[in-house]
């Protein structure tokens, strides 16, 4: 899935689950799992997808902008998303190991790590891009370097960013009376911060839910064979 869709499935995370829930209690064949199973299943993964959502949220957080809150948020979200994630028996991949193992280390290292995410790089590339196409005519490549070098430098400046920013506010037309409900930036804050406090509920809702271990089936199959061993060691 490409990032909308991400987007999306964690949007709808909770409807997602809870069909899934109800297509799976519906199943009547005999070697289906207990209802109790089945339940445990998705709600354990619907958390996992909720903490991996809440994680993201700190680690687009850009250079300076994470506090020690977020930081131990964080270190809370590492610890469940690994507790959580034993017990659906998922895979250790390279990229979960650096996830849980060393992101926030370099979100320290860093001071956030939200410039260097897929995002901001391809945005960089697109930018290079741009000026790679006002100097491509140069038939001097070392002006061409020299110049292509200037206007990254330019473009980087602080405050050369200050003053664009400063000209495109001061461009804007300055409406007096509006309704702050209905500017896009205010509901943007406003959804925004429900977002976040739906995640700080939903960690602090898994200190006091404790899932149990998703069976497997071969784990099943054997604690079955064990039990009919008893039965007849028994008879």
């Amino acid at each position: 899935m490409n990032g909308v869709d991400c987007r999306e499935f964690i949007r709808l995370t909770k409807p997602i689950f809870l069909c899934f829930q109800i297509q799976l209690l519906s199943v009547t064949h005999a070697g289906r799992c207990s209802d109790d199973m089945s339940i445990n299943a998705c709600n354990l993964h619907c958390d996992i997808c909720k903490m991996l959502d809440y994680l993201a949220s700190k680690f687009r957080l850009k250079c300076g902008e994470p506090t020690e809150n977020d930081y131990q948020v964080v270190d809370k979200c590492l610890g469940k998303i690994h507790e959580l994630w034993v017990l659906a028996h998922l895979n250790f991949t390279p990229k979960m190991h650096s996830l849980l193992c060393h992101g926030l280390e370099h979100m320290r290292c860093f001071g956030g790590i939200g410039d260097t995410l897929e995002d901001d790089v391809e945005h960089l590339h697109q930018m290079s891009a741009r000026i790679e196409s006002k100097v491509t005519r140069m038939k001097n490549k070392g002006q061409q370097a020299f110049v292509h070098s200037k206007i990254e430098v330019i473009q980087n400046c602080a405050s050369v960013k200050q003053k664009i920013e400063e000209s495109k506010m001061a461009a804007k037309r300055v409406i007096i009376k509006r309704n702050l409900d209905q500017c896009a930036v205010a509901r943007a804050k406003k959804a925004k911060l429900e977002r976040d406090q739906e995640r700080a509920d939903t960690l602090a809702s898994l200190d006091h839910h404790n899932h149990s271990q998703v069976q497997r089936a071969h784990e099943l199959k054997t604690a079955e064979l064990l039990e009919q061993e008893d039965e007849d060691n028994f008879s």
